[in-house]
């Protein structure tokens, strides 16, 4: 009889153990569209709450139309299509900022126009950028002008078929699209995606296109669900593919291309939730990461309620203003705007970086969120308090921070044809709404509690009446739960960058202008072989990034450094009085580390010992450099 009680009890302990993990694999499998709804809520409660705000309007009208310009334009594009509100204020101001700022960026101006149209703005300054901006600055800058054709604003540099044919030609042999290199990047590929979404189905070359994107991100997925880049996983990744499946029709969720070892994408992208509300890129939270998140999870919700992607806005009502060339007229983008220009701003949904081309990063910028601002080589003009820092000769010193025409045969975009998750509400969750990576606790306990109950039961059929099988069989069950309460199970990626310590690491910095050696000098600065500062070993803190390091080093040697990014999210625009757009267009400084063109901005991008990190000036937005 003892070895039937033990024969039971272990089947017992089998079945608790495969019961857990099950439900610490499905906890974070699926989430109800009322659960996304909510966690993208959550988001804006972040933003209210940072701000002082007490509901969405004020959000708008205070701390967006305070920013305007700087990083406020993807929280609009997201917020426009999540509910009707005023957009004046921040129309207002960020014509003036526009007005007040030479924005040399074509995908940065892109970007604004975007937002100005988000916001049921229907200024002149978004068909100039439509006309003029398209193409002026590589990939980024033809998808992002895709976006305004496909919004109705016309160009007579570009028709719809012929920019797609534009795009479609700047294919990486892989099935994806770059800013540079000649493989694909995820987050481009995702953003082109986004923009050819409305002609899937409706053009033969751009299904088959897309298709083929597809099977790459698939291919790039990790087993966590997440993609990485730049060597480290991040929610921005994530972010972007969610939006482009969205455009699609494809839910994130449930599709089996974008399923690895039981981890969608959307889950892996939800585990970056911290507890106030904010996204983390990796580990903290980060603004860029959070406005992607609020991006992404609004397009979702429109996707699964048979409502139009992201960036294709309801302009009911707006008429096309006369368009006037005259001198002084312009309504936005401050004199002698140009359509080119490189941009530190990375492409992604939301604040940390401009959607252009990702510059300095290898990548693009998101200002879907902006990735970080030096990365790219050029930046719409930062926050807006471009000054720079000077000493009592009135020199810069080391650090200034402040926070054509379409044609009746051309192909038109075509909303419907795709197959929304309309019925996704009715869908059972089985992850807690916070979606953080801990809400398989709750049906874990329940497990223990049921496989304790159970072996309770076969105790009493076996007349095992002793109360001190029942005891022991209770204090199993306790020490189960306490066990739940105290761990937390993540995937091994989860843990992927360890928390800044007070230990010290060693890092190899240089500073270089190789490229334009053979050109004029535009100052006297600039040193003949190149070589602003040579290699050399600095020791930093764990946990520190490329700009602590870069900081570290300018501030030692006295070499003037112009940041004219936003807090946390620098751009370097001038070295040694070298500045972005002083060699053209796509000029600009550009780090790498290990060789690598990062992804994110400088402020963002961690380093570890024995890094060799190089802040290298372009004049054609890193090719040059390759």
């Amino acid at each position: 009889m003892k070895n039937k009680l033990f024969a039971c009890l272990l089947c017992l302990a089998v079945l608790f153990s495969h019961g857990f993990a099950a439900f610490a694999v499905s906890a974070d499998e699926t989430y109800t569209v009322a659960q996304i709804q909510n966690i993208r809520d959550g988001i804006v409660a972040y933003k209210e709450n940072q701000s002082g705000a007490h509901n969405v309007q004020e959000l708008i009208d205070g701390y967006l139309t305070d920013n305007a310009g700087i990083y406020s334009e993807f929280y609009v594009m997201a917020l426009s299509q999540s509910g009707s509100y005023r957009w004046d204020r921040y129309e207002s101001a960020l014509l003036r900022y526009l007005n007040s700022y030479e924005i040399p960026s074509a995908a940065s101006r892109e970007k604004y126009a975007l937002a100005l149209c988000a916001a049921s703005s229907d200024d002149r300054y978004i068909y100039e950028a439509a006309d003029e901006a398209i193409g002026g600055l590589g990939i980024m800058s033809m998808v992002f002008g895709l976006h305004l054709l496909n919004n109705g604003y016309p160009s007579t540099r570009y028709s719809i078929d012929g920019l797609i044919d534009e795009i479609l030609n700047c294919r990486k042999s892989d099935g994806g699209w770059a800013v540079t290199g000649s493989w694909g990047d995820v987050d481009v590929t995702a953003m082109t995606i986004q923009a050819l979404a409305p002609y899937y189905g409706s053009r033969s070359d751009v299904s088959a296109a897309v298709d083929r994107a597809l099977g790459m991100l698939s291919d790039r997925q990790l087993d966590s669900g997440g993609y990485r880049t730049m060597g480290a996983e991040n929610s921005e990744s994530a972010a972007q593919v969610v939006i482009a499946l969205s455009a699609l029709g494809i839910d994130a969720q449930y599709d089996e291309r974008f399923i690895k070892n039981g981890n969608s994408v959307m889950s892996a992208f939800l585990r970056y939730r911290c507890s106030d509300g904010s996204f983390a890129h990796t580990t903290a939270s980060d603004e860029t990461a959070t406005v992607e998140a609020l991006c992404a999870l609004t397009a979702y919700c429109r996707m699964c309620r048979g409502q139009s992607q992201l960036y294709l806005f309801d302009r009911t009502g707006t008429t096309q203003p006369a368009r006037q060339n005259e001198p002084g007229k312009s309504s936005g983008g401050g004199p002698n705007r140009t359509s080119g220009g490189t941009s530190n701003q990375n492409p992604g949904t939301g604040s940390h970086t401009d959607n252009d081309d990702r510059g300095q990063t290898g990548a693009v910028d998101t200002d879907n969120g902006s990735r970080g601002s030096s990365s790219g080589t050029s930046s719409a003009s930062g926050s807006g308090q471009n000054t720079r820092a000077t000493d009592a000769a009135g020199k810069p010193v080391a650090e200034s921070t402040a926070a054509g025409t379409e044609t009746a045969e051309q192909t038109k975009p075509t909303y419907g044809g795709f197959q929304p998750a309309a019925t996704a509400d009715q869908r059972i969750a089985t992850a807690d709404q916070g979606g953080t990576g801990g809400g398989y606790k709750l049906y874990a306990i329940f497990g223990v509690v049921g496989v304790a109950g159970g072996a309770c039961a076969v105790l009493f059929l076996l007349k095992k009446r002793n109360k001190k099988h029942y005891i022991a069989v209770g204090i199993l069950a306790a020490a189960g739960v306490i066990f739940i309460l105290l761990t937390d199970f993540k995937s091994p990626d989860a843990y992927r960058q360890a928390a800044p310590t007070d230990g010290e690491i060693s890092v190899t910095l240089s500073i270089r202008c190789d490229t334009i050696t053979d050109r004029e000098k535009v100052n006297k600065y600039i040193p003949d072989d190149g070589i602003i500062l040579d290699e050399e070993v600095i020791t930093v803190s764990e946990g520190s990034t490329v700009y602590d390091a870069l900081l570290a080093v300018v501030k030692e040697h006295g070499i003037p450094m112009d940041n004219r990014g936003a807090p946390g999210a620098a751009y370097i625009a001038g070295l040694n009085y070298l500045y972005e757009f002083d060699y053209g267009e796509l000029s600009g400084w550009m780090y790498r580390v290990n060789g690598v063109f990062a992804d994110v901005g400088c402020q963002s991008c961690y380093v570890s010992d024995g890094d060799v990190i190089e802040w290298l000036y372009t004049t054609d937005i890193g090719k040059d450099l390759e």
